[in-house]
This record gives C-alpha cells, sequence and structure tokens, in this order.
C-alpha cells in the first residue's frame, strides 16, 4: 500500500516528461518499437491532473482498461469470494477466454500504435486537434 501511495505521489506531482529519472522503455529503447505500456507515467500524471484526452493520447489502452483492472483489484484483494456472483464475475472478467481477448486486443494496439499516423487520423476524423 505504501508503494501504491508512494507511486502516486510522484506521479500527481512531477510530471514524468521534465524529470529525466522516471524510468524509460527498455522495450522502446532497444527496437525503437513503442510497447503496450509505452506513455502510461505520462498517461498518469496527466490523468491525476484531470486531463484525460491527454491521458489518452499517450496510452490509450491504459486508460481503456482501467476499469478493468481495478475491478481485478477489487476482485481480488475486497470482494467476498465465497460469494458465487463474485465467482461468476471472476470467471468472466479473468477466465481463458477472457485472457486471450485481452491478449488479442493488446497485440492490435501495438501493431496499431507502431503504425504512424494510425492515432492521430483517429482524433482528426473526431475533430480534436492533438498537434
Amino acid at each position: 500500500m505504501i508503494v501504491i501511495m508512494a507511486g502516486i505521489y510522484l506521479y500527481s506531482r512531477y510530471n514524468p516528461e521534465e524529470y529525466q529519472w522516471f524510468p524509460k522503455c527498455p522495450v522502446y529503447l532497444l527496437t525503437g518499437y513503442k510497447c503496450p505500456g509505452c506513455g502510461s507515467q505520462r498517461a498518469f500524471y496527466h490523468l491525476f491532473h484531470g486531463d484525460i484526452t491527454t491521458a489518452f493520447m499517450y496510452n490509450p489502452l491504459m486508460l481503456l482498461l482501467a476499469p478493468y483492472i481495478l475491478s481485478g483489484v477489487f476482485i481480488e484483494y475486497i470482494a467476498n469470494k465465497t460469494n458465487p456472483r463474485v465467482v461468476r464475475l471472476h470467471n468472466l472478467l479473468f477466465g481463458k477466454w477472457a485472457l486471450l481477448a485481452l491478449a488479442v486486443i493488446t497485440l492490435l494496439f501495438v501493431i496499431l500504435r507502431n503504425n504512424p499516423g494510425w492515432f492521430t487520423g483517429i482524433f482528426q476524423l473526431s475533430g480534436l486537434n492533438v498537434s
């Protein structure tokens, strides 16, 4: 819990774009390709400051999966696992097929985000300016 609180403090107080001591992505440094987590530090910073659009621009997958991840944390650490409804929900959200779907979504995200222009094209279609 202390590590989580420290992380929240760091990412709400310090912008990863301005401080060099934040870790850099080893996948990106070695290959030049963005991994599924690239941009998450900057996205957290902007999310903690209420700038959801900028957070989404840095890592849309992280932002879209946040409710899924939080539900997993809730089920794992807070919910009553003896309740049959909780067990069914856990099996639905984190069963074999759900994890396979998550893997496919993540793979598609990696392919699309490393294809130049896909992301800005989506925003241009929606009328948002991301320049």
